[in-house]
């Protein structure tokens, strides 16, 4: 650090849901700097352990404890500046890359230069968090208190042709609750992806077994059927902002809530179309049509 570099070190692991661009946000929001400044090193075993990427937890159990990690390694830098600048560590803060004081701005030396001042080489901080995040229950005394910190809703509009029994659907309202968003424009991208899970899983995706052997028999892109471009409705988000204050980021997962409702969704607005239920997935034109009486359906056989 002492040549001005920031480097955060954790065992977590980035899927694809943005977590170490997140991590450089909190980290570079806490000193005062811009995300590039900041070097995310994960998804090693020799780092300090993290939490599994999964099940809506990464961002909730990884942010708030960088952040922690991060406003100590500042108090540190802070101590030591504050000589420098002939003031309190109270009285100093990390803004646009420089640590001023706060009531006169002007007082102030860049963050390298604080850095370069030190004396050693390197301030490290280490902060964890207990599992008290994404639904888990906790025991506090005799009672075990399940957390229930994720909420949305969806809205589906679709159309079935009745002679074909082709259901499509045309738009997908995703209404999202994460608590703080760390990262909208990730946290949109996110729930898109969920959508068209949901939505291939109710009208497309299924795993046809040999009932012999229990091999799949369709485990491939041409058999196995997923949504495609054709297929993608109109989907708007909506990230609602949750305060809760139970971390010190306030931030939740948001990986399974838009997929796991998109399903029942298109069924209940597939249902308000044709006045019938359908209880079995994948939706196909053959259910559809068997449904309304207009053919017999039967069962997909290997």
């Amino acid at each position: 650090m002492r040549d001005g570099s920031v480097e955060v070190v954790s065992g977590v692991q980035d899927i694809g849901t943005g977590i170490r661009t997140v991590l450089a946000q909190v980290v570079a929001e806490t000193l005062g700097l811009r995300p590039e400044a900041i070097l995310v090193r994960i998804g090693d075993t020799e780092y300090p352990s993290g939490p599994p990427s999964y099940g809506s937890r990464t961002t909730a159990s990884i942010t708030p404890p960088a952040r922690t990690a991060a406003w100590r390694v500042l108090q540190t830098l802070l101590r030591d500046a504050a000589p420098l600048l002939n003031a309190r560590a109270e009285e100093l803060e990390a803004r646009g890359g420089r640590i001023a004081v706060r009531d006169t701005p002007g007082r102030s030396i860049s963050f390298a230069e604080a850095t370069a001042r030190l004396r050693t080489d390197r301030i490290s901080a280490v902060a964890s968090r207990s599992d008290d995040y994404g639904g888990f229950r906790r025991q506090i005394g005799d009672a075990a208190i399940a957390r229930e910190d994720l909420g949305g809703v969806q809205f589906a509009e679709v159309a079935v042709d009745t002679e074909t029994g082709i259901i499509r659907v045309e738009r997908v309202v995703a209404v999202q609750d994460c608590g703080r968003p760390m990262n909208p424009l990730q946290i949109e991208s996110q729930v898109q992806g969920g959508v068209l899970m949901g939505l291939s899983y109710a009208l497309f995706e299924n795993r046809i077994l040999d009932r012999h052997t229990g091999h799949m028999v369709n485990p491939d892109l041409e058999e196995y059927k997923l949504a495609g471009v054709r297929e993608t409705p109109e989907i708007e988000v909506i990230v609602l902002e949750h305060y809760q204050g139970n971390s010190a980021t306030d931030a939740y997962g948001i990986a399974e809530p838009s997929n796991i409702a998109t399903a029942p969704a298109i069924a209940n607005a597939v249902y308000n179309a044709i006045g019938v239920r359908l209880r079995t997935l994948p939706m196909t034109p053959a259910v559809v049509l068997a449904a309304l009486g207009k053919t017999a359906r039967r069962e997909a056989t290997p």
